[in-house]
């Protein structure tokens, strides 16, 4: 990356996050019987003292709810999705579902602040909590995974659970040493079982073919099991309690700042890539007729693209969002 695109992709992405290390949430999904009729104004509250600026806005329900909003940060004109609610409805006897997407929960700093407000719901359940260990310099790979698995290590009583292993297994690639554009992913356990561990090389699923960073996700539902509430905060003991084998990543998460700021920085790399390969010779014939201020003003346009949206949301300011309506 040029030092142009790395002082642009760390005035981006100054973090706002907690420095916390180990292992984190990165999806939320909770059900719980509505203690009042503006359950959406409710949750809208709850999420903007969590996350600041958010916006809500009405859509057609999913799952077999009657009404659902949508929530979202708005950033340069892009409306960032962070979560939304389900409710209402006699399919579910009238309960709602609280769902914060990987995107949201990242955002959240104050984890004790969410678990007490959902201690205070009727008859709440945590239905799916994801947590994640990032090693962002490769302390622990995607290989040493599929060894704890031919080792035993993820038995579950006396046998391994199933697994699978998506990607790019078979390059030869990995074998000299050489850079892989397409990462390798290994998949343990079954979601419908109600725990899934998913390893994968998420450098190179940002486009980094060098890149060491891999990541160790838990699914955890609510089939056959429990989920505590404690979990919010207790994110390491109940990481490394899905599988005794993933006590040795703890020590090794990379601090969240850290890792979005990597996230921001191979996506802006990779999308100047692809921007210098279908247009760069545009750009040149344009430099010729044209100052660089009016080529700017000429191509951009307002928006952030997908892939730096997650990024964007913890380094962009927002400006004071519009009173929220229903």
């Amino acid at each position: 990356m040029t030092s142009a695109l790395k002082n642009l992709s760390s005035a981006l992405l100054t973090g706002v996050e907690s420095n916390l290390f180990g292992a984190i949430v990165d999806w939320l999904t909770v059900t719980f019987k509505p203690h009042t009729k503006d359950i959406g104004l409710w949750a809208h509250a709850l999420l903007n003292s969590l996350i600041p600026n958010v916006l809500g806005v009405e859509v057609p329900a999913m799952m077999g709810y009657a009404f659902a909003i949508r929530f979202y940060v708005p950033m340069f004109d892009t409306p960032i999705y962070i979560g939304r609610i389900d409710y209402g409805g006699d399919f579910h006897k009238n309960r709602a579902r609280l769902d914060i997407s990987g995107t949201g929960c990242s955002k959240i700093s104050n984890w004790q602040l969410l678990q007490d407000a959902i201690e205070e719901l009727d008859d709440y359940k945590l239905t799916r909590v994801d947590l994640a260990v990032d090693c962002l310099n490769g302390e622990y790979k995607v290989t040493d995974a599929l060894g704890w698995l031919e080792q035993g290590e993820f038995n579950a009583g006396g046998r391994n659970p199933r697994h699978s292993t998506p990607g790019d297994w078979a390059n030869p690639a990995y074998a000299s040493g050489e850079g892989i554009r397409y990462g390798r992913t290994l998949e343990t356990g079954r979601r419908e079982n109600g725990k899934m561990l998913r390893a994968y090389e998420k450098g190179r699923q940002l486009g980094d073919s060098t890149s060491d960073w891999t990541r160790f996700e838990v699914e955890l539902r609510n089939i056959d099991r429990d989920l505590p509430i404690d979990i919010l905060t207790e994110c390491d003991k109940y990481f490394a309690g899905a599988y005794k084998c993933l006590e040795r990543l703890i020590s090794s998460g990379s601090e969240r700042i850290v890792t979005h700021q990597k996230e921001g920085e191979i996506s802006i790399s990779k999308l100047s890539q692809y921007a210098k390969t279908a247009y760069g010779q545009l750009f040149h014939v344009l430099r010729m007729r044209m100052s660089v201020d009016e080529i700017f003003n000429q191509l951009s346009r307002p928006g952030i693209p997908r892939r730096l949206q997650k990024s964007a949301l913890l380094g962009f300011p927002a400006a004071s969002p519009p009173a929220f309506q229903t």
